[in-house]
């Protein structure tokens, strides 16, 4: 499992818990939102680029 893998985990289960709280906002660690950010521009990049062919 890649620190890829573990930040999204680690993001999907802050969220969870937050939904179950009622809670508006929770505090998720920078490198995981980094990871998480990078995970989403590389995603966007590939819908794009398979968009222009």
């Amino acid at each position: 499992m890649g620190s890829e893998d573990t930040s999204i985990e680690l993001v999907q289960k802050l969220v969870d818990q937050a939904q179950s709280l009622r809670m508006q906002s929770v505090a998720v660690p920078l490198k995981d939102l980094r990871i998480l950010l990078q995970v989403c521009e590389a995603v966007v990049a590939q819908q794009n680029s398979s968009t222009v062919k």
